[in-house]
């Protein structure tokens, strides 16, 4: 079995936000990046001084994350990271695609010229930098690429509830995260094409089922991700869900 790569956390001091939802996000984004392992115990203090803020921000963050099912508190061994399974993840991307498919699907019927415009250019801003080389500054322009074109689409749609629940959804994998996957570049690549089509030809069917794929197909590279940093390793084994060819289950 091959050794695991355990991802360092990265939490910067928080200054100039809101305190306690920055400490919430820092944290929360830490440990969905695969920095600590299900079952890993978080202390305060030590959390505290990579932030630079007190201890109180930190207990209260670690609190909302436990109400999140991420953490797990105990009167005597404090806080520790939820024993999450692979099922866990999936579900959440399960989630995810679902909401941005409905999203998609309800974009096909209102989207017009200038709109399909603004996401053949960042096709094609992505396309030439597929070839520019490996670097942190081209993976972020990509990430930042794939962002700008999935809120175009979304932007089109008038359901503050559906983009609630994306939000909520999206806050368990880091923006950042993407930007190290292996195969990410590719994905936004070989996925956007197809989602501008089925869009291009107001198929509500199709843009549904695009977009559901590619947020399934990127949920599988975070998820074996997380198994390679040995995220799962101390989590309950779970049946995998099959490959992410279809989205018939809705």
């Amino acid at each position: 079995m091959p050794p695991v790569r355990r991802r360092s956390a990265v939490l910067q001091p928080v200054q100039g936000v809101k305190l306690g939802d920055e400490v919430t996000k820092q944290i929360r984004d830490a440990v969905m990046s695969g920095a600590y392992q299900s079952g890993e115990k978080l202390a305060i203090e030590k959390l505290a001084g990579e932030l630079g803020v007190s201890t109180m921000p930190v207990r209260e963050a670690l609190l909302a994350l436990a109400s999140e099912g991420i953490l797990e508190i105990s009167p005597r061994r404090g806080f520790r990271v939820a024993m999450l399974a692979r099922r866990d993840i999936e579900d959440i991307f399960y989630v995810h695609a679902f909401l941005a498919g409905v999203l998609a699907e309800r974009a096909a019927r209102v989207i017009d010229e200038a709109t399909l415009k603004r996401l053949r250019r960042i096709r094609e801003k992505v396309d030439a930098l597929r070839g520019s080389g490996d670097s942190d500054d081209r993976r972020q322009k990509i990430e930042f690429l794939n962002y700008s074109f999935h809120r175009t689409v979304n932007g089109l749609v008038d359901a503050p509830r559906l983009h609630w629940f994306l939000d909520a959804a999206s806050k368990y994998v880091p923006r950042h995260m993407y930007e190290t996957l292996d195969g990410w570049t590719q994905l936004t690549v070989d996925d956007h094409p197809h989602i501008i089509e089925a869009l291009e030809r107001r198929d509500e069917s199709a843009s549904r089922t695009r977009t559901e794929e590619h947020v399934l197909h990127a949920g599988k590279l975070v998820i074996d991700n997380l198994e390679a940093h040995g995220f799962f390793d101390n989590s309950p084994a779970a049946p995998a869900l099959p490959e992410p060819e279809s989205t018939g289950i809705w």
